[in-house]
C-alpha cells in the first residue's frame, strides 16, 4: 500500500513538473528573444536545456566550451566579435535556424571571400582579376598597418592601394578594414583572426585561396524550443556577467 501511494506521489510530481516546463517552454517561445536574458527565470530555463542541446549538435565543430577552431576557420563563440549580426539572442537564433552557406534560402550567404591566386578569384565576378604572390604580400602589409603591427611603408602603401582599389577588399571589408557584419565580413583591422593564428603565411592562406566556411541549417532538425534555447545559451557564453547581473 506504502509503495503504491509512493509511486502515485511521485507520477504526480513527475506530470506537475512536466507541465511546469511545458509552460516554462511556451512561455519563451512567446517571448521576443532579446529579451529573454534579462528574464531569470526564462533564462535559466533556456540555458538548461540549450546547454546540452549544444553540446549534441554544435560542440562537435565550436567545441564543448564554444571557442572555437582557427585551423577550420570555425568561430569562437566565447567572445563579443561577432561575424554575422551583432550579437543579439534574435541574430543567434536565425543562424542557428538556416545556417550560413547552408543552401537553406533564408541562410547568410552574401560574403564569398575570392580566391586571388586562382586564375578566376570569384566565379560569380568576372571583374575580379587574379593577384600575383607580391600583390598579395603588399595587402598583408596593409593590413598589418592597419592592425597597429609592424609593416613595410612601402608595401603597405602599395597594398592600400590595391585594397581600395582593383583587389576589391573595400567593397565587403569597409574602407577602413572594419568588415561588415550585415553580410559576415571578417574586421580585418583587429587582432581577432577567424582563420589561423594571423601570420602572414596564414594572413596568404587565405588571400590566395579563399574562404567560405559553412553553418548547417537545424530548422527542419530541431524543434523551435531547442532552437531559441541554444540561441540563448551562447548568448550567455558571451555575456556571463550580463548573465550573472540579472538575477
Amino acid at each position: 500500500m506504502r509503495f503504491a501511494l509512493i509511486f502515485i506521489l511521485a507520477v504526480l510530481i513527475g506530470a506537475a513538473v512536466f507541465a511546469n516546463a511545458g509552460y516554462v517552454e511556451g512561455k519563451l517561445l512567446r517571448a521576443d528573444p532579446d529579451t529573454v536574458p534579462a528574464d531569470p527565470a526564462l533564462r535559466r530555463f533556456a540555458v538548461s536545456r540549450g546547454q546540452p542541446a549544444f553540446v549534441a549538435h554544435c560542440a562537435g565543430c565550436h567545441g564543448v566550451s564554444g571557442a572555437g577552431d582557427p585551423v577550420q576557420g570555425v568561430p569562437n563563440l566565447t567572445d563579443r566579435d561577432w561575424l554575422y549580426g551583432t550579437g543579439r539572442v534574435a541574430d543567434i537564433e536565425q543562424i542557428v535556424e538556416y545556417g550560413i552557406r547552408s543552401r537553406n534560402s533564408r541562410a547568410w550567404s552574401l560574403a564569398i571571400m575570392p580566391a586571388y591566386a586562382r586564375p578566376h578569384p570569384n566565379p560569380a565576378d568576372q571583374n575580379i582579376r587574379p593577384l600575383s604572390p607580391s600583390e598579395i604580400s603588399d595587402l598583408i602589409e596593409f593590413l598589418f598597418r592597419q592592425q597597429g603591427r609592424a609593416a613595410d611603408a612601402a608595401a603597405a602603401s602599395r597594398g592600400a592601394a590595391l585594397y581600395s582599389g582593383d583587389a576589391g577588399c573595400y567593397d565587403c571589408h569597409s574602407l577602413d578594414a572594419k568588415g561588415d557584419s550585415a553580410i559576415g565580413a571578417p574586421n580585418l583591422a583587429d587582432a581577432i583572426t577567424l582563420y589561423g593564428d594571423g601570420s602572414r603565411d596564414a594572413l596568404y592562406q587565405s588571400i590566395a585561396y579563399g574562404r567560405q566556411g559553412v553553418c548547417p541549417a537545424w530548422i527542419k532538425k530541431l524543434g523551435a524550443p531547442d532552437i531559441r534555447e541554444i540561441a540563448v545559451y551562447v548568448y550567455s557564453m558571451s555575456h556571463p556577467g550580463e548573465m550573472s547581473n540579472a538575477d
